[in-house]
C-alpha cells in the first residue's frame, strides 16, 4: 500500500485542493476522512504532537484537555478506518499545518505510517518569497490574526520547514514543485496536483477555496482590526471576514503587493536561506519586484487610507442604519461603518429566526438562537458558493426559486471587462 501526505506549504492552493478531493475515492485513490474538515492539518498534528492542546484551532473551539482527548480519539478511529478502506489504493492525506510538527513529533508519525503502507511519498508546493510574504500578510489580515505591517514577520524559513522531512522520509521520498500558477493547466492547483500524481480528477469538481482577497478588502478589514481593540469591537476571524467582503460586491480587485523598498531587506537577510531552498528544489525562486508602483503598501498608512468605493458601499449598505454624523473621511470612522453593517446583519438574522418561530416553530424546536443562526448563515454560504460557481445558466433553489447567472462585458475606463448578473425570480409555490 502507498501513502501520498501533502503538507503544502501554506498559501499555495492547499484549500481548494482539500475542499475539491474532499469525498473523492476512485480505483486508485482514497482521500481521507478525518475528523470534519477536508484539510488535515488538525487532526494529524493531534495525533502526533506532544501537545496537542495548545494548537489555536483547539483553543478557538474551546475545547478543554478532555475533550481535546475525544478529539483525537475520533481521528484515531477515522485515520484506522481509512486505511482499512484504502485496500491497496493509494491513501491521500493533506494538511499544511503538518509542516509546523516538530522533529520528534515527524517521527511518531514516520513509524506509525511505515507500519501500515509500504510507500510513504511526501510532497509540497513551494512558493517565492516576495509572493509569499504578501499572499500570508493577507491571510492573517483575514483571520483577524494581525495589526501591524512588518514583512519580516511573514517570512516562512525554508530550510526549517522542509529540511527535516528529507532527514525523517529520505529526501527520495520528498517531491517538493515550485509554486507557478501560470504554469499550471488552467492555472489551477488543483489541476497541477493532481496532474503531478496521475489522478484522474474531473475538472468539474475543482472548488475553487480560500481565493485571495483584493487590495481594498484587506485595506479594509485592517483598518478594522486595527481600530476594533480601541473601540471594544469584538473580533472579526476568517469566515466572516469572507461573508462581510462578498456583501459589498464588485469592488475594485488591485492585487495586494508589498512594496519593492520593504520587501528587499528582507530577502536580503534571509538570502542564505532562499539559496538553500533553491538548491533543494532546482529551480530559482527570483521574483523580478521591479520599481515602486502606486498602490504598493510601503507601511501602515497606505492600508489606513479611507477608500472612497468602499466607503460608499458600506454607507449604501447601511442606509438609514449608518451611524449618525460618520461619513468614513477616517481610518476610525470607517471601523465604525463596519461595525454597524456587522451589527445590522445580526440583527437581520435574528429578525429572521424570530419569523420563523411565529410562522413555522417546529422548524427550528429546540435548536438554541445561536445554532440555529450559525445554520441559517451556512445555508446562505453554500447558496452564495453555488451561485459564484456557476459561470452561467439557472440556479433552483426548492421552495425560494430561482437565480439567472449571465455575464455581461461592459466597458470601463477604455478597457472591457465582465461583470456577473444575478437575476432572482421567486418560487410562485
Amino acid at each position: 500500500m502507498r501513502c501520498i501526505i501533502h503538507i503544502g506549504m501554506h498559501k499555495t492552493g492547499s484549500t481548494s485542493i482539500q475542499h475539491s478531493l474532499d469525498g473523492f475515492s476512485d480505483d486508485r485513490f482514497l482521500y481521507a476522512h478525518l475528523g470534519d474538515n477536508p484539510n488535515h492539518s488538525l487532526a494529524i498534528y493531534s495525533l502526533f504532537a506532544d501537545s496537542p492542546e495548545r494548537h489555536d484551532l483547539h483553543k478557538a473551539a474551546g475545547r478543554d484537555g478532555s475533550a481535546v482527548q475525544d478529539y483525537i480519539a475520533k481521528v484515531r478511529i477515522d485515520l484506522a478506518r481509512a486505511i482499512s478502506i484504502a485496500q491497496g489504493r493509494t491513501l491521500l492525506i493533506s494538511g499544511e499545518g503538518i509542516s509546523t510538527l516538530q522533529q520528534k513529533d515527524l517521527d511518531k508519525l514516520h513509524r506509525y505510517f511505515r507500519e501500515h503502507f509500504d510507500e510513504l511519498m511526501i510532497c509540497g508546493y513551494v512558493r517565492p518569497p516576495a509572493g509569499f510574504i504578501s499572499s500570508r500578510f493577507q491571510e492573517r489580515v483575514k483571520g483577524g490574526q494581525i495589526n501591524r505591517v512588518s514583512p519580516e514577520q511573514e517570512y516562512s524559513h525554508y530550510e526549517n520547514t522542509f529540511k527535516k522531512f528529507d532527514e525523517i522520509f529520505g529526501r527520495e521520498n520528498v517531491q517538493l514543485w515550485k509554486f507557478e500558477p501560470k504554469s499550471f493547466p488552467g492555472e489551477c492547483a488543483v489541476r497541477d496536483f493532481c496532474a503531478r500524481l496521475n489522478i484522474s480528477f474531473p475538472v468539474e469538481r475543482v472548488i475553487r477555496a480560500n481565493e485571495s482577497f483584493s487590495r481594498q478588502a484587506v485595506s479594509l478589514l485592517y483598518t478594522y482590526r486595527r481600530f476594533s481593540l480601541k473601540r471594544g469591537f469584538r473580533g472579526m476571524k476568517g469566515g466572516e471576514s469572507q461573508r462581510f467582503v462578498a456583501l459589498l460586491g464588485d469592488i475594485q480587485h488591485d492585487k495586494v503587493r508589498f512594496s519593492p523598498d520593504i520587501v528587499r531587506p528582507v530577502l536580503e537577510t534571509n538570502r542564505g536561506d532562499i539559496q538553500w531552498m533553491e538548491e533543494r528544489l532546482g529551480q530559482s525562486l527570483h521574483e523580478e519586484l521591479g520599481a515602486y508602483r502606486p498602490g504598493d503598501v510601503r507601511d501602515e498608512e497606505d492600508l489606513l487610507q479611507p477608500d472612497p468605493e468602499v466607503v460608499g458601499k458600506l454607507l449604501a449598505l447601511l442606509g438609514n442604519a449608518a451611524p449618525a454624523g460618520i461619513k468614513g473621511e477616517t481610518p476610525e470612522e470607517v471601523a465604525v461603518l463596519v461595525h454597524a453593517l456587522r451589527e445590522v446583519r445580526i440583527s437581520q438574522v435574528g429578525m429572521l429566526i424570530e419569523q420563523i418561530r411565529k410562522t413555522n416553530p417546529k422548524l427550528i424546536e429546540g435548536i438554541p438562537g445561536d445554532k440555529a443562526a450559525a445554520l441559517i448563515r451556512k445555508v446562505f454560504t453554500l447558496m452564495n458558493h453555488t451561485l459564484a460557481m456557476t459561470e452561467e445558466g439557472v440556479v433552483k433553489f426548492v421552495g425560494l426559486g430561482q437565480f439567472r447567472v449571465r455575464k455581461i462585458e461592459k466597458e470601463l475606463d477604455g478597457k472591457k471587462v465582465t461583470r456577473t448578473q444575478i437575476v432572482f425570480t421567486r418560487s410562485e409555490q
